[in-house]
């Protein structure tokens, strides 16, 4: 805990967001794992011992990275979800969110994707629950298009990791066929079509 008058839960919160992109561009430039504990505490403009307060390791840096992303994803997937409107449409809607954000981070999110295959076991578990926690709520909307008669009877979960890793190779494929708002709009029309009519 810092030193001094405590803060607050959403204080720690918020300077853990300040201080991971103070340090973001070191990670993309040299690699996490190749970032030492003192590099990141003096890009933050931090003596490493503050840092400690914040992160007591790197892994936990990492993990809070996706951690940050993949709750604001549900939480605006969450919100859509709770639209008066059809899942196929709540869906389109998510997806386009989902396109958003990683079009925003498309560096930051390859590379860090990419370390995060190294973290201990614990901590991939870490990220992996909050995956699991966005598959799920992709899952939930699949499930009632299949109660609305929207989608035939399709393994929801196999849908939704199908959507979701097909989304991401709109960003992320190396052979453009359009803007990736096309190429998503192409994309959805395809899952859609496949489980609306199987």
């Amino acid at each position: 805990m810092p030193k001094g008058i405590p803060l607050t839960e959403e204080e720690i919160a918020k300077r853990r967001h300040e201080i991971f992109h103070q340090v973001v561009n070191v990670f993309v430039k040299k690699g996490f794992h190749e970032t030492s504990m003192h590099e990141i505490a003096e890009a933050a403009g931090l003596g490493k011992s503050t840092l400690y307060d914040y992160f007591k390791t790197k892994d936990e840096i990492l993990v809070y990275f996706f951690e940050d992303q993949l709750n604001d994803l549900t939480n605006e997937a969450q919100k859509v979800a709770l639209q008066n409107l059809s899942a196929d449409k709540r869906l389109r809607q998510i997806m386009e969110i989902y396109i958003e954000s990683l079009q925003a981070n498309k560096n930051l999110f390859l590379k860090l994707t990419q370390e995060s295959q190294r973290l201990k076991p614990q901590s991939q578990k870490l990220v992996q629950e909050k995956r699991y926690a966005y598959q799920d709520l992709v899952r939930a909307l699949i499930d009632e298009g299949i109660r609305e008669g929207i989608f035939c009877k399709v393994n929801s979960l196999l849908a939704a990791r199908l959507l979701i890793s097909g989304m991401s190779s709109v960003i992320y494929g190396s052979r453009s066929t359009g803007t990736p708002q096309e190429m998503l709009r192409r994309a959805l029309d395809m899952f859609f079509k496949g489980i609306e009519f199987c």
